[in-house]
Order: C-alpha cells, then sequence, then structure tokens
C-alpha cells in the first residue's frame, strides 16, 4: 500500500477541517492508499527539510504523492519537483513569499496554541524553495475556488493551465464543499499509479 502525505497551510495544524474530512474518507473509503497527514515546524527551510525526511523515512517508491493546501500547496509542489510524484494543490499559494509578508512578526497557531516569529529570513527560505518553472504539470492536479479570499485563484490558474484543473465559482479560502472533491483527488491518484 502506498502513502499519501497531506501537508497544512499556513498557521494550520493536522487538526485542520480539511486535513481531518481527507483523513476520514481515506481511511473510510479509500483503502488503497494510506493517508499520512503531515507534522512539521513553521519555519520554511525546517519544514521543507522535515517533509524530506518524512518521504524519505517512508521510502519515496511507497509514497503515492502530496495534497497540499495553501502554504501546503507550495511544500507540495516543491516535493513533486524533487521526488518526481504527483500533487494535489488546493488553493495553493505560489508566491508565499509575497503573500506572508503580512504575516512578519509574532503569530500564534489557532489549533495549537504555539507562538513563533514569521521574519524576512523566511521569506528568503520561501524563495529558495520556488520550483513552478521545474513542475511537470501532467501529474498536478489544481482545486481553486474563484472566491478565494487570500489568494487571487487566476494566479494559479494561469500558472497551472496545463494541470487537471477543478475551479469552482464562489467559494473562499477554505474551499467550500471540499468533501465533494475528495472521489476525484482519490480517483487521480489512482490514474497516476
Amino acid at each position: 500500500m502506498k502513502t499519501l502525505i497531506y501537508i497544512h497551510g499556513f498557521n494550520s495544524s493536522p487538526q485542520s477541517e480539511k486535513a481531518r474530512l481527507t483523513q476520514e474518507y481515506f481511511w473510510t473509503v479509500v483503502p488503497d492508499f494510506d493517508l499520512e497527514v503531515a507534522c512539521f515546524p513553521p519555519q520554511p527551510s525546517q519544514a521543507a527539510e522535515a517533509l524530506c525526511q518524512r518521504v524519505d523515512i517512508i521510502g519515496r517508491r511507497h509514497v503515492a504523492g502530496f495534497i497540499g493546501s495553501s502554504l501546503g500547496g507550495y511544500y507540495s509542489l516543491y516535493l513533486h519537483a524533487r521526488y518526481h510524484l504527483p500533487a494535489v494543490l488546493i488553493n495553493p499559494a505560489l508566491r508565499p513569499y509575497e503573500l506572508l509578508r503580512d504575516y512578519l512578526g509574532t503569530n500564534e497557531n489557532m489549533y495549537t496554541g504555539e507562538r513563533y516569529e514569521v521574519t524576512e529570513a523566511h521569506m528568503s527560505e520561501l524563495k529558495q524553495l520556488d520550483v513552478l518553472d521545474c513542475v511537470e504539470q501532467s501529474q498536478l492536479y489544481l482545486l481553486s475556488q474563484t472566491g478565494d479570499e487570500v489568494l487571487d485563484y487566476y494566479q494559479a490558474a494561469s500558472a497551472l493551465n496545463r494541470a487537471k484543473c477543478w475551479i469552482t465559482s464562489g467559494g473562499d479560502h477554505a474551499f467550500q464543499n471540499y468533501r465533494d472533491c475528495l472521489p476525484s483527488i482519490a480517483r487521480f491518484f489512482r490514474e497516476q499509479q
């Protein structure tokens, strides 16, 4: 059985609603994949290192791919390019080093209560993880909603215009009706095997 790795977004955690819905769906409906929800530190270089270590521990040939939400989508692109594995990107942040400047300073994780600093160094670390020019779009599945209040959906839709896409009108950054996408996500990974 191969493992899928779910990667949450900025200031989120494995307890987020999307993470829980994904885990529940794959555990109960799609027994041919083992779904693991990644836990990693808020610092970008440490997060990338922790995610790569997880893939290496599981073994690349035993990993089916990645499911990433927002900043997790950015990390999923990085892992996709590094390991040549498929990725599902949910309202992905393609330039988080620009987006997250609004969060410079002290932040608190709403799930864990952990307080941490976001610094200019983090923006540089994020920029070093930018692999958009190195992706194989046939191995990507983009899920976006036009009503995303955090990210401009068109940025991802135009940059990933050769990827498989599920773009819906309205919605928000949390991705309304995400549960409806889960069968399609499972099908995508089955087709990529």
